[in-house]
């Protein structure tokens, strides 16, 4: 073969490879795409995942299934897309427990939050509610803390577990009023609000979709919602901020995350479906119907600096009551 004929046929081979590079994302996706909950099925993570996933199928143009890999507060769901191909066919809906929160509650991860993964999109949140048990003599944030203080660390405060979102919120009240507390630990929030409806314990901190239906029959008591603007389920509801305790925020954030490596093109992708999916009023609308709050749209850069922010303030948090898990 003459040396003209070599240098022609590798440059068409080179041309050929430059071509199918563009023609590959362009293809994507080809395939059903997994998404994992590292929650069980019904609470609101995998309701959201699944909202996001019925919408964005058609979009997509390839099934978007939810895989849910329950377990160590979404610890487990995580670790899974941190070690999956990053080809754009596994994708998190992370959880600030698993992406967020663990780093400073376990001195050791099986994953990295901030170099394992690529966060796409801030998609959502839930409220956290303080409610009282009907017997308990507070109507307010400054009734109730008096209340606490008089028992002089008796007061029994129930949570969906150590470590859980409404285990923190307990701990930056404590922390925000130099109150003490009794911490009564469950295996999630149903038995929590169950035993909080039968007078087992005095209060609760918990998502606003669990209790919601609780405070609307009157079997317990709503006194503040720790977010900084009251939240549309219950307008009427002040927050915590509002009655005294300056920036108290506490609640849950769900958001998408790919592994680490994934290519550019297809992050954008689902960034500019997400951003698009979030800017629908009647997506809006549902979401809130659900118990939770969409998340306005946001770029991928704008969810990584929200990641840094919440790493930050919940590692304070726990440094400060001395949380660990291990």
């Amino acid at each position: 073969m003459g040396h003209a004929r070599v240098i022609a046929l590798l440059s068409f081979a080179v041309i050929g490879i430059v071509q199918a590079v563009p023609a590959c994302a362009q293809a994507y996706p080809t395939r059903p795409i997994r998404m994992v909950v590292g929650f069980p099925p019904g609470g609101f993570t995998d309701i959201l995942a699944r909202q996001v996933s019925d919408r964005l199928t058609p979009v997509m143009g390839q099934q978007i299934v939810v895989d849910n890999r329950g377990g160590q507060a979404g610890i487990i769901g995580a670790d899974i897309v941190a070690k999956s191909k990053p080809d754009g066919y596994t994708l998190l809906m992370g959880h600030n427990n698993s992406n967020a929160v663990a780093p400073s509650l376990y001195a050791k991860l099986p994953y990295d939050v901030r170099k394992d993964f690529v966060p796409i999109a801030l998609s959502g949140s839930v409220a956290t509610v303080l409610v009282v048990h009907p017997s308990v003599p507070a109507k307010t944030m400054k009734e109730f803390i008096a209340v606490v203080a008089s028992t002089k660390g008796q007061f029994r405060v129930a949570s969906a577990g150590v470590g859980s979102t409404q285990h923190l919120a307990i701990e930056r009240f404590k922390l925000a009023t130099g109150t003490q507390l009794i911490h009564v630990p469950y295996k999630g929030s149903a038995p929590a609000a169950i035993d909080l409806i039968g007078g087992h314990v005095d209060a609760n901190f918990d998502a606003i979709g669990v209790v919601l239906p609780y405070i609307r029959s009157g079997k317990l008591r709503a006194l503040g919602v720790g977010t900084m603007e009251r939240v549309p389920q219950m307008l009427e509801l002040p927050t915590m901020h509002e009655q005294g305790l300056a920036n108290f925020e506490s609640g849950s954030w769900f958001g998408v995350f790919a592994p680490a490596g994934t290519p550019g093109a297809i992050i954008e992708r689902w960034s500019t479906a997400l951003r698009t999916l979030q800017a629908q009023p009647e997506f809006a609308e549902r979401i809130v119907a659900l118990g939770g709050q969409l998340a306005k749209p946001n770029s991928p850069a704008e969810f990584v600096a929200y990641i840094d922010r919440e790493i930050e303030r919940w590692g304070k948090i726990i440094r400060a009551a001395n949380v660990r898990l291990d």
